[in-house]
């Protein structure tokens, strides 16, 4: 996975891509954090690949530079990009800053039980989605898009189970307030 990152007055951001096939992964977040990952699929491994290139090619334009390679000094950078890169990325550059806080001792992953994926779709005009949420332990994991279609993934952890059922909860409650139904997959 090819890891790129941005410093400059106390932003400190991180953005790597991974390509596989006809899909690509990407991380990105604040350096020293595990940050968000999103996945996009594509028609063909042709058409990830340019998708890829060009996220990559946006990145170093606002500035970010392969993970200890000096930053190139170009304009302000935006965090929520994602990408992969097939070639192996050099070894990731150790910052000064702190690491992320580590938890005492963590409480055992209550079981999640199979009814903790929720699906809801939306149909409105032209307008037809579906969002999927699913509690993993400490994680909460979305997927999202065009009705037929793979979607789009993300990914957000949390230091215990408690907070991720939290955000869970608030945005279960969010979808279903913009019209979303639950239904079946």
């Amino acid at each position: 996975m090819a890891r790129y990152e941005f410093s400059e007055g106390t932003s400190n951001k991180f953005w790597e891509i991974k390509l596989s096939g006809k899909s690509f992964t990407t991380t990105y977040g604040k350096i020293g954090t595990p940050g968000q990952t999103t996945m996009k699929e594509f028609g063909s491994p042709a058409e990830a690949k340019k998708e890829h290139d060009k996220l990559v090619a946006e990145k170093v334009k606002k500035g970010y530079a392969p993970a200890g390679a000096a930053p190139a000094a170009t304009g302000a950078a935006d965090e929520d990009e994602e990408e992969e890169d097939d070639e192996a990325p050099p070894p990731p550059k150790k910052k000064a800053a702190a690491p992320a806080p580590k938890a005492a001792a963590p409480a055992p992953k209550p079981a999640a039980p199979k009814s903790g994926a929720r699906y809801f779709e939306f149909s409105e005009g032209t307008s037809n989605k579906f969002w999927e949420i699913v509690q993993d332990g400490n994680n909460v994991k979305t997927r999202y898009g065009k009705i037929g279609t793979p979607g789009q993934q993300t990914l957000k952890e949390f230091g215990d189970a408690a907070a991720a059922k939290k955000e869970y909860d608030k945005l279960v409650a969010e979808k279903t307030k913009k019209g979303y139904e639950e239904t079946t997959p």
